[in-house]
């Protein structure tokens, strides 16, 4: 019996272990146990205990075991195997089950708030509750830094986060849950959210899963200096937004956001926006979003009613938008606000043509290498190949060469 990775000082979830008597005749189980006397835990035939004795099994009958543990934490860095066996005797016959779990130690942060830290990649940080970077402070996670976050745990940048990974060690940010049931689950934690003053913040080589909103970002201000640069960063099954900003300053190159609940991007109530070779992608995988992929909209209607509308600045460039309604690309003008947009060679999903750019309706257009597995690099007969234009882009999402007739989207596809 395999668990797969779990976190000290957790309760593991259950597993079942069911001994069948096939035979005509009832059989007695002399005694069934943990031979190791290991932080498993079992429940034998509804009863808490790791050791039973003389239990009569009925022909054609079934007994149930429940297997669960909770690791103590060793203090150390890397992984370590934590083994047992269960015992069954019956009859002068002996069985013995393996029990295999991997144990990892991590650093728990709960109703925190942090200021000028740094985090390594020696063990994951686990997050019980929200946790504040103040305003003035800097959080730095260096590459291969593991964050993970439970039900009700935000993580909430009121200063700056510098994120800064590469392309063999990512930073990553996702729910706490390592079990297969939730390797891609939505809306496992609430993301993180950049509030009000926080400026200047970097995520290179970051994978954001499995949030509400994978990265809620709203910082109106006087200025186009971006508040938030994100590259070569991955943004995917957010049961709502992938990223939300308002009136904000936002970058985005070689950025894939997918498989969203709700719109992948949505950028709202103006602000300054530059995405360069992104794709930002919704397809019916896990969902169907009835929203389109891509949304920008220089004003927002509140929940009272009241209403924002600040100047948009938009450059969307070399990006490819796909989903599976009539037009994924969705402009909305407050002809009364500002609005200035430079949108060309990018290939759009769109019943409708849009100038300088590369507009399909047809969902069975050679494209991504495999949508159903979330494969979204480009397939060997894509239309994406070749289509963009030099910019000072010049690798892609995985930090390959682009060459210089550069693909479309955050993947370059490779000459064999």
């Amino acid at each position: 019996m395999l668990f797969d990775t779990l976190l000290t000082e957790r309760l593991s979830i259950t597993k079942r272990l069911r001994i069948y008597n096939t035979r005509t005749s009832a059989v007695n189980i002399s005694d069934i146990y943990l031979t190791d006397g290991s932080e498993y835990s079992l429940i034998i035939n509804g009863k808490d205990e790791n050791h039973a004795e003389n239990l009569l099994l009925n022909a054609k009958d079934s007994l149930l075991i429940l297997v669960k543990l909770t690791i103590d934490k060793r203090d150390l860095d890397d992984p370590y195997l934590i083994k047992d066996v269960i015992t069954t005797n019956w009859n002068n016959n002996s069985h013995q089950t393996l029990l295999i779990a991997w144990g990892q130690d991590a650093i728990y942060l709960g109703n925190k708030i942090l200021c000028n830290q740094t985090f390594t990649a020696d063990r994951p940080y686990v997050f019980y509750d929200s946790v504040l970077i103040d305003s003035g402070c800097l959080l730095t996670l260096e590459a291969g830094t593991t964050l993970l976050f439970d039900t009700h745990a935000p993580l909430l940048i009121a200063g700056q986060l510098i994120a800064v990974g590469d392309s063999t060690n990512v930073i990553t940010f996702r729910n706490s849950r390592w079990d297969i049931d939730y390797h891609i689950a939505p809306g496992q934690w609430p993301g993180i959210h950049f509030l009000m003053g926080s400026e200047d913040n970097l995520l290179d080589y970051t994978i954001i899963e499995n949030a509400i909103t994978g990265i809620t970002i709203g910082n109106p201000d006087e200025d186009i200096l971006a508040d938030l640069t994100l590259k070569h960063s991955i943004i995917r099954n957010s049961s709502q937004m992938g990223l939300a900003a308002y009136s904000s300053d936002v970058v985005g190159e070689n950025l894939l956001i997918m498989n969203s609940g709700s719109s992948s991007l949505f950028n709202a109530a103006g602000g300054f926006y530059h995405y360069n070779h992104c794709t930002f992608v919704n397809t019916p995988n896990s969902f169907y979003s009835s929203d389109p992929t891509t949304i920008f909209t220089n004003h927002l209607t509140l929940s009272d009613q009241s209403k924002i509308s600040e100047n948009l600045y938009l450059t969307l460039q070399n990006s490819i938008i796909w989903g599976s309604n009539d037009n994924d690309l969705l402009f909305s003008n407050d002809e009364q606000t500002g609005w200035s947009s430079s949108v060309h060679h990018n290939l759009i999903h769109s019943n409708t043509a849009l100038n300088n750019n590369f507009t399909f309706f047809d969902s069975l257009i050679s494209l991504f290498v495999d949508i159903e597995n979330y494969n979204y690099e480009l397939d060997s007969g894509s239309v994406a190949i070749g289509l963009g234009q030099n910019s000072p882009v010049e690798d892609d999402l995985l930090g390959r060469k682009r060459d210089d007739q550069p693909d479309l989207g955050a993947y370059e596809k490779q000459s064999l």
